[in-house]
Order: C-alpha cells, then structure tokens, then sequence
C-alpha cells in the first residue's frame, strides 16, 4: 500500500490549528509496558451505554461487561461520530471521521483500500490478525478486511439476486461468532490482534431462549444479557489462556439505539445521546482502573492502541492518545464531530451534523439545535433559539474542512441491490436518490420527514401481521400528506406486488417517479416491475430515456435489461446487457444462469456448438458461486439432457428438486432422463408427478401425448 495517505501527516490550515490540539495526529509512540501484547477489540452493536452497569446504576443486565469495566479505565463521556454500523467501525479502524475516509452510511460506501487500516498497522509490526463479524453491514465487501489475514463474515451467502433474505440472515449469533473467535484465538502463538463484533442488539430483537422467555417485555434488554453472557465467555478464555496480563482490551458500541426516544425507533436518523453515547472501556496492564470524564471518541482508539503497545502512530490519524487520561492526566478538550447522514444519502433529505464542545451539543439542520448537556444530557430543551447559530456553524465548516481529504468523495459508491437489499432487511436504508439536493428547508428535515417515514415502517408491519387492507391505506394516507418519502411509494409497490396487483404496483412508482424523479429506487422499482407485467416496452423506455450515474454500478438492473432484451428477440442486446452485468459484480449466480440461458436458446435455434458449451460453462458456474441457486441446478440438468449426458442431467434435477420441490418441469425431464436410463419406476414417478402439474395442463394436444406415452412406456408391466 503506497500513496501519501498512509505516510504523511495531515496539513493543517488555520482553523484547524484553532480547533485541534496539539495531541492529534502524528507523534512519537508514549512507551508502553515492558513486552509485546496483544489487542483485544471487541464492539458491541447497537449498544445503549444506559444499559450497562457500570455506566447506569439503574441496570443489572450486564454483569460481564461490569466485570470488565472494574478492571478498566472507563470512559464515560465516550461519544460516536456516526450512528450506523459500517462508518462507526470505519472511524474506528482508520483513526479518522467520516470528513476524511468518506464512508458516510452503510449504503453506497466502501472502504478505500489506500487508508491505512488498525490491522494493517498491527500486521506490519508482526501482530497476526483475525477478525470475527457478526453482522452483514461489515462484510468484506465494504473493505474493513484490509490487514486481516483472517476475516470471518460466514454469514454472507449469495441466493441468486436480491430478496432470498430468508436463507441468508445477514446476521450470526454471538455464540456462533465466539466459536469460530476462539478457535482462531487458541491456536496463536505470536502476539495477535483479535478483533470481534458481536451483532445481536441489533433490530430485530430476538434473543435465544432463556433470554427471549426472561425478557419478553424488552427483547432488546434480552440481547444485551445475552450478550453480556457470550463476553462473559471470552474473558474466562483469556483468563484460561494465561493472556490476560500479556493483552490489552478495548471494549465499546458502534452506536446507541433511541427506543422512541425523540421519535426516533432504532436509529442512524438522528444524532441524540441515545445513539452517540457509547461505551469505552480500555484495559491494559500497568493501568489502573479509573473513570474519565472527559468527552473523547472513536477515533481515539487507534492512536491509544499504538502508545500501549508501544509503536508508532501514522499521521493519518485525527484522534488523540488517551494514555495520559489513562494515566490520571487531563489532555486537551477538542469538539467531537458527528453526523447522522443515512437519510441524506439515502432519501435525499436534508443532512444532519454537528459536534460536541465540553457540556455544548450542536446539531446543525434545517431547524438548528443546541443543548447544554450538563444540564440535558436527554437533550429535552433545545436552547438554540437566542443564540448566534452562524458562529456555530461557521465552527462546524471549520471541524469538517480539518477534518477532510481530497479523495474522501471517492469512497462512495453504489453498492449492488443484492447488498442493498441485505441491508434493508436489517433495518437500513429508504431509497437510492440520484444527484442530490443542496437547498434544504423546514420541511425537508429529518424531524418533518421521520414520522412519515416511521408510518412507513409501521405499514409494513401491518402487512407482516395479515393486514393488506390497512398497510395499503396507511401508505396511500402517507403519499397524500408528503410527495417525497420514498419509502411509502417502495413499500406500497411491494405490498401490491406480493398481492398480485402488478398494475397498481406501476401505478403507485410511476406516480413516484414523477414526484421524485432523481430517486434511483423508486427508478429501480419501476422497471422491474414493468418487466414483471411483461410491459416490456416501457421497461427498456424506462431504462433509456433516464440516466442514473447509479447503473454503471449496479449488476441487477442490467441483467433485467438483459432479460427485457431477451424478450424483444435481441439475443445479442442480452448478451451485452448479461456482460455488463457481471463486469460490474462477477459473483452474482443469478446473471450466469440467464446468459447461460441466453446461450441455450440460441443454441437450440441455431445448432451452434459453441454456444452450447457457452451455456454449459454459466450454468456450472452458476451452481459453483450459489450451491443452493435451484434454478440454475434445472437448466444445468437440462442442457445435460439435451446432449444425451442423462447420467448427470439425473444429478443436477434431482438437486434442483431437492432445494425445490415446486420446478414441475424438472419432474418431466428426470423422469424422462431415468426412461432414458432404463429406471422405469422412477421415471414412471416422475412422469405422473409432472402430469398432475398446472405446467402440464399448459401444454398443447401433441406435447401432452408426448408426456402421455413417455408414462405409458415406463408404467407397470412395460
């Protein structure tokens, strides 16, 4: 890794040196205890700091994480920059603010490989390194992987597109994760940076039994205890392992979770305490435990990590070394920057930052706030008004221009839909704006625009509940108050959809589509369901007469413009559309099998061996990335059929049967396959089976008998 982000010191402008200490940045290591340790990151998802023990004498569901805490310095003003889980553990891991590395929400960022990564550092003094995440907004795929040589995300599968949420959850337990941690763990020999994530009090709160009986009323409390139970674990494992004077642990949330707190239900909408506040607790040998009070952040860590274990720190960093706090010290107070930006990049409504100074909580939107959190630490009573809001705004532009890079922008970038819909099962995300606004009034705020967005939500919940009738009407009352909330047209087109009602499913996202016309979703949406109803004119008028800089980086729309182009005889557009594709995303098993099919057909009109082979090799491709993709096991026993291959085309059909039961046709070729291969009962089976299909009552007069003497040849007696 070259490039002057990982080896120079940040410059400094006037406003920055107004604002920053002189603590920040590049400095000479502050030497540590004798030894090389080892580093314990573990960070807890979703992590209310109330809710632990140690922070809050009101809890008692966290007596592992108070265990840890008595033997640590803990940090009880320790604030997030960013309320969402993939920028938080970015902050964390690159020492820096969203300002700078450019990963601003977990949709449409990626990591860019030329910042330098903890782990990165960590191996080039010879730490072995492994992390173990627990939830999909940390896949590899957004490239917090850098500097791990092992990077656990076992989670992540591919089912062939978007929307196959029900076999890949995009989240493991933490048991599950700790197993896999502490197998890595023992098997270690030089000192080891070990990072672990653990998920669970993330919506939804569903905590394993005896949690979810004990908690019922709070299953989000239930998480946390279960949790807590798993950390338990791994301390008890270092203590076994004799590492627990040779380690130095860091503990801390990504972020908080509001609960209904200002209205808002989880978060990564808005930027209160509730989600802010986390926890941060460091421990390391020749410290004594101790609390602090001072205000510090995320990007803190990495430069604390590098002086207690001795080693120097880059000059990419923006954080402070919080070694002399640990030591009983006072360090510079600076303004911690944050921001809540998911809803700008998502929704297309209007941004959300702001920074904390001492007791001072600034939170700059449309409709401007300011708290003094010595007295409101709830932030209650906005005492905004009467105040120069444009002085603290100017120091807001200060912050956030000593805080940036010149390449931050380009960390953004289009995630492909079957990330994004992964996303979105877990709660993130509202739509895919294209160019943005840069004028915001009252009305486009987060506080106008959150309650439509929460009846939004709510709707779907109802349809989840067996209530088509009410989600319907709750959505439409929402499109008849507000124009601009894109996830009212998405999830109504949805509800119409999974009823059947395709029509009023383009109704309501053309209706979207005129009222925002810079929403790539609802853009998205409509195209797909234009092909759906088989309007396949107006879907490839759709997606040709509007540019979206969004599909040069999006594989799913050009394989159903490739499918469209299909369907219009154009086998060579589908060819083209299927190659853009997976240019783009070259693991999606989905677009094989069309371009195989593609191939297929053309072979089959054609004679031509060549595209014949082509078919055979996506097919198998398309079974090798996604061994649980039926579709494609299907068309694979197929083509082997079409070639007299019946032993295996017998394989690949009874595969695609056993993942699904529902392919009628494949009962009409693996029967036909084993008459073929002289297995007269079971092709007798097969045969009857598809015989009693709707597929075969669609057949016309001379391929029903085709069928009907294929059964006769393999029933009893023949």
């Amino acid at each position: 890794m070259t490039g002057a982000l990982k080896k120079a010191v940040v410059p400094l402008v006037l406003d920055v040196l107004l604002i920053l200490p002189a603590a920040a940045g590049r400095g000479p290591a502050t030497a540590g205890p004798p030894g090389r340790l080892n580093l314990l990151l573990i960070t807890i998802d979703t992590l209310r700091a109330d809710r632990i023990g140690a922070l809050s004498s009101g809890s008692s569901l966290t007596p592992h994480m108070d265990r840890l805490a008595s033997r640590s310095v803990v940090f009880s003003r320790a604030f997030a920059h960013t309320p969402m889980t993939l920028p938080s553990h970015a902050n964390i891991l690159l020492g820096a603010t969203p300002s700078f590395h450019g990963v601003h929400d977990n949709a449409d960022f990626m990591v860019r490989g030329e910042f330098l990564t903890l782990a990165e550092h960590l191996r080039d003094h010879d730490h072995a390194t492994g992390a173990f995440v627990g939830g999909f907004p940390l896949d590899s795929y957004f490239g917090l992987d850098q500097g791990f040589a092992v990077y656990d995300d076992a989670f992540r599968k591919r089912e062939g597109g978007i929307g196959d949420g029900a076999a890949d959850l995009g989240e493991r337990p933490a048991a599950e994760v700790w197993r896999v941690a502490q197998s890595w763990l023992r098997a270690q020999k030089t000192p080891w940076f070990m990072w672990i994530h653990f998920y669970d009090p993330h919506d939804p709160y569903d905590p394993p039994e005896p949690y979810r009986t004990r908690f019922a009323r709070n299953p989000y409390d239930g998480e946390i205890a279960y949790t807590d139970a798993v950390l338990g674990d791994v301390l008890d494992v270092l203590r076994e392992l004799g590492a627990e004077e040779t380690t130095a642990v860091v503990f801390t949330g990504d972020h908080g979770e509001s609960l209904g707190e200002h209205g808002e239900d989880t978060h990564g909408f808005l930027a209160y305490n509730a989600t802010m506040w986390i926890p941060l607790f460091i421990r390391a040998p020749g410290f004594a435990p101790r609390v602090v009070g001072q205000n510090v952040s995320h990007i803190d860590i990495f430069p604390t990590v590098c002086d207690i274990l001795g080693i120097e720190r880059p000059g990419s960093l923006q954080g402070a070394s919080l070694l002399p706090l640990m030591r009983g010290k006072k360090i510079a107070e600076r303004p911690v920057y944050f921001e809540a930006l998911s809803p700008y990049y998502t929704m297309g409504w209007a941004p959300l930052s702001g920074f904390i100074d001492g007791q001072r909580k600034f939170i700059d939107s449309p409709v401007p706030e300011l708290y003094d959190l010595r007295q409101d630490f709830g932030e209650t009573r906005n005492v905004a008004g009467g105040t120069n809001v444009a002085a603290f705004r100017k120091t807001l532009e200060a912050i956030v221009r000593s805080q940036s890079s010149e390449g931050s922008v380009k960390a953004e970038r289009v995630a492909d839909p079957a990330a994004l819909e992964k996303l979105r099962s877990l709660g993130y995300l509202g739509g895919l704006p294209g160019p943005r606004k840069t004028s915001f009034g009252p009305e486009d705020s987060v506080a106008s625009l959150l309650p439509f967005q929460n009846r939004a939500t709510k709707a779907m919940e109802l349809y989840g509940q067996g209530k088509p009738a009410e989600a319907i009407g709750a959505l439409r009352e929402i499109l008849g108050a507000r124009k601009n909330v894109s996830a009212a047209y998405v999830n109504l087109s949805t509800i119409y959809r999974k009823e059947h009602r395709l029509d009023d499913a383009i109704t309501v996202l053309r209706a979207g589509v005129e009222a925002m016309p810079e929403n790539y979703e609802i853009h998205f949406q409509d195209i797909v369901c234009l092909y759906e109803s088989g309007r396949i004119d107006e879907a490839l008028s759709a997606f040709e007469t509007k540019a979206f800089a969004q599909t040069e980086f999006d594989p799913v729309i050009w394989n159903y413009i490739g499918l469209a182009r299909w369907k219009k005889g154009d086998a060579a557009g589908a060819l083209a559309s299927f190659e853009k594709s997976l240019a783009i995303d070259d693991g999606l098993a989905l677009t094989y099998h069309n371009r195989g099919t593609v191939h297929f057909d053309v072979f089959r009109r054609t004679g031509r061996s060549g595209s014949y082979e082509k078919a055979l090799a996506d097919y198998q491709k398309a079974v090798g990335l996604d061994p649980a993709y039926s579709p494609a096991y299907f068309s694979l026993g197929v083509a082997y059929f079409q070639a007299g291959r019946y032993a295996l085309a017998i394989g690949s059909l009874e595969k695609a049967l056993s993942l699904d039961a529902g392919l009628d046709e494949a009962h009409f070729f693996l029967g036909s396959a084993q008459l073929k291969m002289g297995d007269k009962p079971s092709a007798y089976r097969h045969l009857t089976l598809f015989k009693a299909t709707p597929s075969y009552e669609g057949l016309s007069p001379a391929a029903k008998k085709r069928v009907d003497d294929a059964i006769l040849a393999s029933g009893p007696g023949r």
